[in-house]
């Protein structure tokens, strides 16, 4: 059972490893992890839906009742039934003629491909752009600014539009969606087996690849900010692999990273600094600290019982992973006690939650997640996830190793060392147009 309180991780120091990373071993060991993890982590598939209540954002919420919204869920039940129904029939079906069992394939591949035509169609090569014109008009021009998002499973044209137009009130900028196109939730989690084993890159990947990079070109543009949920995640990391292959130092510098649900199982930020990592010079000459990452600001949101969040960043933020692999997942860990993997209905509006009107997020107010204390885990290891209610006494001794969690949110708060979430988080302070004035 996942833990009933919220913690806080911070990012991973990226040390020098004994054993391969998780992206870097080989494909049919990472894919044999993979399955592993997967149905380890099975009982939690349901979260991916669930809970199917409160609405607090309306019509944008994904599992509200309008007629977009459940036409949109009615078809994922029957891809769902049909893709399982397919997988759970192959070997069940090879005593036929290969001829019959290669038309069976095809018949059910090609009826799934009808079936996502109304969830990929009519989505610009630009990409999705925010319509709330009402709302837009009257914010406060961020010109210098691109933001990015890349979206998850399941996701269609309307689902898309929705996730842009709730980020676009969460932040007040105009956000741009790429759209990974969704091929129903089987189909989908297939996908994302794929891509983590084999790095294979789809056209989505390359698509926002190249929006990422011009922007970050771009003239003017003094910051870059890409948004990555679920299976984005994913994808997102394959990017960020790219850029850090090519793109200029001081470009990177501008590129910001928040993640939702991260399905990936790697993340990676080396050290620009002149020394080394570990190394005793913790300042060079030029005033360049040891330990400065190429890029300044990665943030991941987890609920902690939520299917993908448990088989992605959950799992990869441990020092050691399955398989003898070790894992490297850079950028700061927020874990909000809750379930649910809808990026509106369960991550936004929980933890940016819009006020009574759906225009400005609000100031967190008791019970919120923004509002919670941060359990701080100095470690670089995520929350023990099989274990539940021990006192902050026996979690602190358990924890003294190098892959055990050091300091919780009530050992801290003894000291007056506390910190609420929102004074830690950073893409908390771009809410309502605002900037960041420190760096979190």
């Amino acid at each position: 059972m996942p833990k009933n309180y919220p913690s806080f991780l911070h990012s991973q120091e990226g040390e020098e490893t004994e054993l391969p990373l998780t992206y870097t071993g080989s494909p049919w060991q990472l894919f044999a992890s993979d399955v592993r993890l997967f149905f380890a982590n099975i009982l939690y598939i349901p979260f991916i839906f669930l809970p199917l209540y409160p609405w607090p954002s309306g019509p944008l919420d994904e599992l509200y009742p309008t007629w977009a919204n459940m036409i949109d869920i009615a078809l994922h039940c029957f891809l769902f039934v049909v893709q399982l129904s397919f997988l759970i029939s192959l070997p069940l079906l090879i005593i036929y003629p290969v001829s019959i069992y290669v038309l069976y394939i095809a018949i059910v591949l090609i009826l799934n491909a009808l079936v996502c035509f109304h969830f990929n169609r009519g989505i610009p090569a630009e990409g999705l752009r925010s319509t709330d014109d009402e709302y837009s008009q009257q914010w406060e021009s961020h010109d210098d600014e691109a933001w990015i998002f890349l979206n998850g499973i399941c996701v269609g044209k309307h689902w898309l539009q929705s996730n842009v137009d709730r980020l676009s009130r969460n932040f007040h900028r105009p956000v741009v969606g790429v759209h990974n196109k969704t091929y129903g939730v089987v189909f989908d989690l297939v996908q994302c087996l794929i891509q983590r084993a084999l790095l294979y890159a789809t056209s989505d990947i390359r698509d926002c690849y190249v929006k990422v990079k011009k922007a970050l070109y771009q003239p003017g543009v003094k910051k870059v900010v890409l948004i990555l949920h679920s299976q984005g995640g994913i994808e997102g990391g394959m990017i960020l692999d790219w850029l850090l292959d090519e793109v200029p130092q001081d470009l990177l510098q501008i590129l910001e990273v928040y993640t939702f649900g991260c399905l990936a199982n790697h993340f990676s930020n080396p050290s620009r600094g002149i020394a080394s990592p570990g190394s005793s010079a913790k300042q060079s000459s030029a005033g360049e600290t040891a330990d400065q990452r190429a890029i300044p600001h990665i943030e991941h949101y987890a609920n902690a019982y939520d299917f993908a969040s448990r088989w992605g960043v959950l799992a990869f933020t441990k020092k050691k992973v399955q398989n003898h692999l070790e894992s490297r997942f850079m950028g700061k860990v927020f874990v909000n006690p809750r379930a649910g993997h809808q990026l509106n209905q369960h991550y936004l509006d929980s933890i940016f939650p819009l006020d009574s009107a759906g225009r400005f997020t609000r100031e967190p107010v008791e019970g919120d997640f923004m509002d919670m204390k941060s359990c701080a885990e100095t470690d670089d290891c995520t929350p023990d996830l099989m274990h539940i209610g021990r006192s902050a006494q026996e979690a602190t001794l358990e924890g003294q190793g190098r892959d055990g969690l050091s300091k919780y949110a009530s050992v801290k708060e003894n000291s007056g060392e506390v910190e609420k979430m929102c004074h830690v988080s950073r893409l908390w302070q771009y809410r309502n147009g605002g900037c960041p004035k420190s760096s979190p």
